[in-house]
């Protein structure tokens, strides 16, 4: 332990700086009733500032029939905007030959996510990466010339696939009252020269706009270079925690996505040519906006790495305290790579790409997974995507500023990471948010004991937290402080816990919630002026020396935690604080015209004029749903602080059950280690993935399902705890599903193989993997390698997932 005492000091700006506009060609095509328009700072929706969460979900890697229910759930993680890749030879394998049916049916997702009420950006590309093969141009097109530049006949299939594109969302246009707020043109685009960079990312607009796709919002990946026409596309960045292209076998250096940057140079962002962004334009005319924030990390055959929790919500958290105004994932949904007539769709070093990924998986380790399957990252970063959409309005417009002692260095472990966005003259007009984070991925951070943070106004006062004792920062933790916040006529001048989401009642009082951190001590101070009375059950309220009202929750709270104030225009306010648990359980909605809060077990989603709420929940564990405040709705009533309406149901013991594979074939030697070509960017090869005729030494598998009967199941989970190298699943003597061993289990939505006939014959395969890890040089995480070599199916279950639809608003008789 590091026995430090440290004061932060960071000085903040007077007022928040004023944005520059004009310069931006974009925010044209207005819808007829609303206003999405961008400034030098950050988007502005209906006149408002506003701070989008966006999240990356593959309408053509998802059956058709799941789109419903997994955009809803997207919405429920507390997304505002799905995007999705338009990619080519998903709908044209053959020239001239177009597919837009099934999970190919782009004009009903975007109806869909409209329904379930999300916005739409879409990246046509049209080369898009995307792990596909050949970056998702169709196999026929590098005969016809020169690609991704200006050249006639390339423009000429461009312009058709940018048709085709346009005649499927017509009328869903944001111009038309439809959902599509944006395109991104082209991706990770390094060409530069004549009828490349600029000129053809001004081509590649103008064919978008001749097409019929016209909409606010135009961006480009900021990366491998900036070479853009200035005014006519938005660059957006990326920040990955890890890197399957990396070549290393080990873990990476501490990376730049966990130490805050205002220069918005974040590091490694899937930079597929080998060389920094170049500094082509003048950042100040642009927010600063994210597309590929990595809610995960896909696989490699070489680099298998499995980011965590605390990786995804530390990266996050910090892009936001950096002072990042959109922040859009890739991925947030994982998918599986549809058939196509032409052969496997996955990026391989046979086919001149850098990585050999899973020919059908493409689970990213993202908050919603290949199957929909609900980690545990996307309760935990639905807590800053509340955040951003309660408090984004006063977030957006304050610039980050960073102390001036650092750290500026990824690997430093001395320093506290702290950012500021914040504005005021002096300590008594502050008002803004202090971030911290504690986490480096594969790089556990020394605790640093008794910290302060001091925010210094030009004023010359300064306002110190926490004010009683020193804040002890361990290993993993990441939160936000709030600092000046508004109780109408009262203000809270500062607090140690983390702001969560609020709404005005119809009377005009507050109902803000906030969360404990785990770790830190909770603490609240509020203004003398404005506030005429605390009250709480169990905590400590004083006053100090300048009038001020100290609030101390209880310590030791199992539960929610109601703090009221009543300020001097009477009116009275609800500071309802949760656990850091229960806050990723909790979501604000809107239910029977008013705003409230959901708290559940398990994940749910919402129908907002019906009243319906669906929990997805694993039948075998006890459910519970809860809602606050609880006025109007049905339920029983159950009182945790306050009362909310409650409704549960009991755990199902038969929804669960060991699954007894049957052994038909045992592994083999391991196949022989084969090298791919040595790519400039990495310091040598890496090794290819086995060929077709190494999976003869594959173990394999019978799973034998039970019929199910009349049961009523959303998805039949099959939980595989693996070892080995490459696993594969079988249903009916075809490949459907597969994935590279790293160690964590594979869950497997099987009931896709599952029809009125009953199940289809379904095989599980594994390649052995080699016992010394020089044998098989690529990177795994420590778990991985300890437990144990050869091909070994440790364990299977099924589990069966029921959707509970409830009617919450109470009937009237």
């Amino acid at each position: 332990m590091s026995e430090t005492t440290s004061l932060v000091h960071v000085n903040v700006p007077p007022a928040a700086p004023v944005p520059e506009t004009g310069f931006l060609n974009l925010g044209h095509y207005p819808h007829p009733q609303r206003e999405l328009t961008v400034n030098s700072r950050y988007l502005q929706l209906d006149g408002k500032p506003w701070m989008p969460v966006m999240g990356e979900f593959h309408y053509s890697r998802t059956p058709a029939s799941e789109w419903a229910a997994e955009l809803a759930k997207l919405r429920a993680g507390g997304v505002n905007v799905v995007a999705s890749y338009v990619i080519w030879n998903h709908h044209e394998p053959r020239r001239g030959v177009w597919r837009w049916d099934g999970q190919r049916d782009l004009a009903r997702f975007v109806a869909l996510a409209a329904e379930a009420g999300l916005l739409v950006y879409l990246r046509p590309g049209p080369w898009v990466h995307a792990e596909v093969r050949l970056g998702g141009f169709p196999d026929w097109l590098p005969d016809t010339g020169p690609l991704r530049c200006n050249d006639a006949v390339y423009l000429g299939h461009v312009q058709r696939l940018f048709d085709q594109i346009a005649a499927q969302i017509k009328g869903q246009l944001w111009c038309d009252g439809g959902p599509v707020i944006g395109l991104q043109l082209e991706n990770e685009y390094g060409a530069t020269g004549p009828g490349c960079g600029a000129e053809h990312i001004s081509e590649l607009k103008r064919l978008a706009l001749q097409a019929g796709m016209t909409v606010p919002v135009y961006t480009v990946t900021g990366w491998p270079t900036l070479d853009i026409p200035p005014r006519e596309v938005l660059p957006v960045s990326g920040a990955y925690a890890d890197g399957f292209w990396q070549g290393s076998r080990d873990a990476l250096p501490p990376s730049g996505v966990f130490l805050f940057n205002t220069r918005r140079v974040i590091g490694e962002m899937g930079n597929v040519d080998g060389t920094p962004a170049a500094g082509l334009i003048d950042t100040t005319h642009y927010p600063f906006c994210l597309a590929e924030a990595g809610g995960g990390m896909h696989q490699s055959y070489h680099r298998r790495p499995v980011v965590t929790t605390e990786d995804v919500y530390a990266t996050a958290l910090v892009q936001i305290g950096s002072g990042a105004n959109l922040y859009g994932y890739y991925m947030y949904h994982g998918g599986t790579n549809p058939v196509c007539e032409t052969g496997p769709l996955n990026e391989t070093q046979a086919t001149g790409y850098p990585n050999d990924v899973p020919q059908w998986g493409y689970d990213f380790h993202a908050p919603l997974g290949q199957y929909g399957q609900v980690r545990p990252s996307w309760g935990r970063l639905r807590c800053l995507h509340q955040f951003m959409q309660a408090f984004g309005s006063e977030l957006a417009p304050l610039e980050a500023v960073l102390p001036a002692q650092g750290p500026l260095d990824p690997a430093d472990r001395e320093l506290p990471r702290v950012a500021v966005r914040a504005a005021g003259r002096s300590a008594d007009e502050l008002q803004g948010f202090v971030f911290f984070n504690h986490h480096v991925r594969h790089h556990p951070l020394p605790v640093l004991t008794g910290q302060r943070v001091q925010l210094q106004g030009e004023a010359g006062d300064a306002l110190q937290l926490p004010l009683r004792h020193g804040l002890d920062l361990k290993p993993g933790m990441a939160f936000i402080w709030p600092v000046g916040q508004r109780f109408g006529a009262a203000r809270l001048r500062q607090a140690t816990v983390q702001p969560l989401t609020r709404w005005t009642e119809a009377d005009g009082s507050l109902v803000w919630v906030g969360f404990r951190i785990d770790g830190v001590a909770p603490e609240l101070v509020f203004d003398s002026a404005g506030l005429t009375a605390v009250e709480l059950v169990g905590g400590k309220v004083e006053r100090l020396a300048d009038g001020a009202w100290f609030v101390k929750p209880k310590d030791d709270a199992e539960g929610p935690e109601l703090i009221t104030l009543r300020d001097a225009d009477g009116r009275q306010h609800r500071l309802l604080l949760l656990s850091q648990a229960a806050a990723a359980q909790a979501v604000r909605v809107n239910l029977g015209g008013r705003e409230r809060l959901l708290w559940a077990s398990h994940a749910a989603s919402w129908a907002e004029p019906e009243g319906r709420v669906t929990l997805h929940r694993l039948a075998h564990e006890a459910a519970w749903l809860r809602v606050f405040p609880g006025e109007g709705l049905g339920g029983e009533r159950l009182t945790l602080a306050v009362e909310w309406a409650s409704w549960q149901w009991p755990a199902d013991a038969a929804a669960q059950w060991e699954l007894r594979p049957e052994l038909l074939t045992p592994a083999g030697a391991p196949p022989a280690l084969r090298w791919g070509p040595h790519i400039s960017w990495r310091e040598g090869p890496t090794p290819l993935v086995p060929c077709e005729a190494a999976q003869a030494a594959a173990a394999r598998w019978a799973l034998h399902l039970p019929e199910l009967g009349a049961q009523e199941v959303s998805r039949v989970w099959l939980t595989l705890d693996l070892v080995g190298d490459v696993a594969r699943l079988w249903a009916d003597g075809e490949v459907v599903d597969d994935r590279f061993c790293d160690g964590s289990l594979w869950q497997i939505g099987v009931d896709r193989w599952r029809s009125e006939a009953g199940w289809a014959s379904l095989e599980l395969s594994v390649l052995p993997l080699p016992e010394a890890p020089d044998e098989l040089p690529v990177f795994m995480e420590a778990s991985a390698r300890a437990a144990g070599h050869g091909a070994q199916l440790r364990r299977a279950t099924v589990s069966l997932e029921r959707r509970e639809t409830v009617a919450v608003m109470a009937t009237r008789s």
